[in-house]
This record gives C-alpha cells, sequence and structure tokens, in this order.
C-alpha cells in the first residue's frame, strides 16, 4: 500500500519506502540497542522467509512501509508502518527513530503524523504494542493521548525473547 502525498512536518518528511532504504533500515532495526524492544530478529537471525518479507516491503498490500527522513537534507533517520484492518477502520502502527537521533522529539512528530494521516483517512481507532520495558515508547504514546486498553506478550522473530507488552491505543475522536 502506498500513501498517496508524503506527510510533512517542520523537521521531518514520511515518505513510501523505496527498496533503497532497506540497507538502512535493516542496519537500524537489527541493531542491538536500536532494535531492542522491536518483534524484528538481529541480523544472524534473519532467514530466507524474513529476508523475502523484507524484499516486498515497497507496495505491501497488507499495510503502508514508510521512511522518515529529515526534510534539511533527506537524510534517513527512521521508519512506520501502518497496517489497517479490512474495513480501514482500525488500524495498528509501528515506527523507530534511529538512536543518533533519540531524545530530539522525531518520535513526536513522526506521530502526530501518522495520527493525523490515520484519522483524516477514515480510521476510528489507532493501536500499537509496546514492550513494558520499553519506558521511552510509552511516555511517547501517553504523551500523545494513547492509553493502555490491555496486556499482552510479544516474541522476536526467530529468537527466545519474548517481552511483555502494552496494546495502546488512541480513538481518533478525540484527536485535537
Amino acid at each position: 500500500m502506498l500513501i498517496e502525498k508524503s506527510l510533512t512536518s517542520t523537521r521531518i518528511t514520511v515518505r513510501n519506502y523505496q527498496k533503497s532504504d532497506l540497507p538502512y533500515l535493516t542496519a537500524m532495526w537489527f541493531d542491538e540497542e536500536n532494535g531492542k524492544y522491536l518483534s524484528d530478529p538481529t541480523e544472524e537471525y534473519v532467514d530466507s522467509g524474513f529476508q523475502k518479507a523484507l524484499d516486498c516491503l515497497e507496495n505491501n498490500p497488507d499495510g503502508y512501509y514508510l521512511t522518515v527522513v529529515l526534510n534539511s537534507s533527506d537524510k534517513i533517520i527512521g521508519s512506520a508502518c501502518i497496517f489497517p484492518d479490512e474495513k480501514k477502520e482500525i488500524f495498528d502502527i509501528g515506527y523507530c527513530i534511529n538512536k543518533n537521533y533519540w531524545g530530539k522529539r522525531f518520535g513526536s512528530e513522526l506521530l502526530a503524523l501518522i495520527v493525523s494521516w490515520i484519522c483524516n483517512n477514515g480510521g476510528i481507532e489507532i493501536t500499537a504494542e509496546v514492550a513494558q520495558d520499553n519506558i521511552a515508547s510509552i511516555i511517547l504514546l501517553t504523551k500523545n493521548g494513547f492509553k493502555i486498553k490491555k496486556k499482552s506478550q510479544f516474541k522476536k522473530y526467530k529468537m527466545n525473547i519474548c517481552f511483555n507488552s502494552y496494546i495502546y491505543t488512541f480513538n481518533c475522536a478525540d484527536q485535537t
């Protein structure tokens, strides 16, 4: 799926993923610190099935894969994904900012752009699953109006690492 128009804020643009983004993004996702709380594995656990999924991110029929770039330089600093349900009313999101840009509010800008886009395109509810130990992401979601819906768990792909998690929810009717 592709968004019709890139999403832009003061400092960042969120655009459709391109195959040329993959080396930067996988380096970020597979990094032990940067990807610690993602469901993606570290590089040594990437198998042919996972690689095939990576090779098919561009215009994936199941969801939107997006790349975050700095407006000033087009330098990639992160990624996002958006998965709508069949009715395109409930959207599950994921996001990752490169650790070199943590603590600079890029996550808040990214989340605001995604939430606005979803709510302006028929979304009713947005969900995001976050590891209970991922304090930075919990703070980000909470400050941006998300609330805990339920507890859950997820496992890193093909790894024996499981995280207790929260499913957060945002109601588009509450958007200000």
